[in-house]
């Protein structure tokens, strides 16, 4: 296959996800490194979809507490950056808030109590329609400043953004104040009395805590990163332009480098 062509053979598929995360099941994407440019690039075409999924709790039991953490955070960037994107649609919300409901009301108890399978069910349904949300719209900033993490540092693609998830959030969330705060009502604790501003700021706040609740790295020091490394990383998440477009505000190299500042 030459590059940039799309492939059109299509085969007879059944897909079974043993972890809940990425949500590939539901997507037509396949996600590729490209070493010699310490990048990923995806590959999107229908006749990657499948015929049949299978969601099987009973294979994600034996799932470490941390590969579930980060893998769970990953499915609420997919929910939560598709459902802000500048692609949003109906179709695409529905799946999004449905998944949505669904990963807050289950992620750190399906990892409390790994062997609890409705719990564990529901995040792999969360997984899903996360990708389905991306079959419909797509992910943007959180995705795009994590590629380079993958792709040049070979940092897990759920750590990569969990460290990047309240950051990239707190950037966008002014210009998705209102879809923000709908997010919020659906916490199950939250605080329905809230003004929008509120509810939009205190999102941010439960992804921070979140994060560190479930005992995922919060520094780019953790995992090797020198401030020296800067440059490389703000030319490589802007060269993300495919999701980079779908951020709900106007993004600047600037932006990106302050972003990626406050996680050392």
């Amino acid at each position: 296959m030459l590059a940039g062509e799309k492939p059109t053979h299509r085969n007879a598929s059944l897909l079974i996800p043993t972890t809940a995360g990425t949500g590939s099941e539901a997507t037509p994407n396949a996600i590729l490194a490209i070493p010699e440019k310490a990048t990923k690039v995806g590959i999107i075409t229908p006749v990657m979809l499948p015929d049949y999924v299978a969601l099987v709790p009973e294979l994600t039991t034996s799932m470490p507490s941390h590969i579930a953490a980060s893998t769970g955070i990953d499915a609420l960037c997919h929910l939560i950056e598709c459902f802000t994107a500048t692609i949003a649609n109906p179709v695409g919300d529905n799946y999004a808030l449905i998944g949505l409901k669904k990963l807050f009301a289950n992620i750190e108890l399906s990892i409390r109590e790994p062997e609890n399978l409705e719990a564990r069910l529901n995040m792999l349904w969360a997984s899903y329609y996360g990708g389905a949300a991306i079959a419909h719209a797509g992910t943007h900033l959180v995705h795009a400043m994590s590629y380079p993490f993958g792709g040049k540092y070979h940092i897990p693609h759920g750590v990569a953004n969990a460290i990047l998830l309240a950051p990239c959030m707190r950037f966008v969330r002014p210009a998705a104040e209102e879809k923000f705060a709908q997010v919020y009502d659906l916490l199950p604790d939250a605080n329905l009395s809230l003004s929008v501003t509120e509810k939009s700021h205190a999102l941010v706040t439960y992804f921070t805590d979140l994060v560190q609740r479930l005992a995922l790295p919060s520094s780019l020091q953790q995992l090797g990163i020198e401030k020296t490394h800067l440059p490389d990383l703000v030319e490589g998440a802007l060269q993300v332009q495919r999701l980079m477009k779908n951020v709900p505000a106007t993004v600047k190299a600037d932006d990106v480098r302050d972003i990626y500042l406050t996680l050392f």
